[in-house]
């Protein structure tokens, strides 16, 4: 739906018509403006997430290029995994590359299969695997990367295996590079590693009269 221009005293509602405010109950006005309040401080907290990621590629990568020229080479130090650790042991940042993968068409073909011959798998545990990697997502439909690639080391002696392996195998398709970054601390040397969370739902309230 296009946006339109919305005159002084009107909201628009879910349908695209403008309704005028005064046929807006109270609680719903103060709903709405609550939601845009809370909403628009998220997508702030987002937009300096980005920030620091970016901050976080460059600088990683212009330290390991500093640590290069000490070797008398040039790198780009935007590629590979590695850690950083603290001088007192105590802090430490990783960073993680993985390739990004989806699933192509050649799935359709393994599934038809791999239904084919479930009934016939006796061993429990090569069953469970096969069962599990082939239930979808309940939300979006999609198949999960990791439980294919544990399927395909399972091992069945039936052409038809092999050849839905091989459609697996043909179907995962590296489409990029993504990078991640995690954080750590603790208290001294010699303590496990505590993440510092970045997930929402991970991180704990800040106490009242906290800023």
């Amino acid at each position: 739906m296009p946006d339109i221009t919305i005159p002084d005293g009107y909201l628009q509602d879910a349908q695209g018509r403008l309704v005028p405010l005064a046929n807006i109950r109270p609680h719903e006005l103060q709903r709405d403006q609550l939601v845009r309040d809370l909403v628009g401080r998220v997508l702030a907290t987002q937009a300096q997430l980005a920030i620091l990621k970016r901050d976080l590629l460059a600088d990683v990568a212009a330290h390991i290029q500093l640590v290069a020229e000490g070797y008398g080479v040039q790198v780009s130090g935007t590629t590979g995994s590695l850690s950083l650790t603290s001088f007192d042991g105590r802090l430490k940042i990783e960073r993680d590359q993985a390739d990004r993968v989806q699933v192509g068409e050649q799935i359709q073909a393994a599934e038809a299969l791999i239904r084919e011959i479930l009934d016939e798998i006796l061993e429990p545990t090569a069953r469970a695997i096969v069962d599990r990697a082939f239930r979808r997502n309940r939300k979006t439909g999609e198949l999960s990367v990791a439980r294919l690639v544990d399927l395909v080391s399972v091992e069945i002696d039936d052409d038809r295996w092999r050849r839905a392996v091989q459609a697996i195998r043909d179907s995962l398709q590296a489409v990029g590079t993504v990078t991640y970054f995690r954080a750590y601390q603790r208290q001294s040397a010699d303590e496990a590693w505590e993440q510092i969370p970045l997930d929402f739902s991970a991180i704990r309230p800040a106490p009242e009269g906290a800023k």
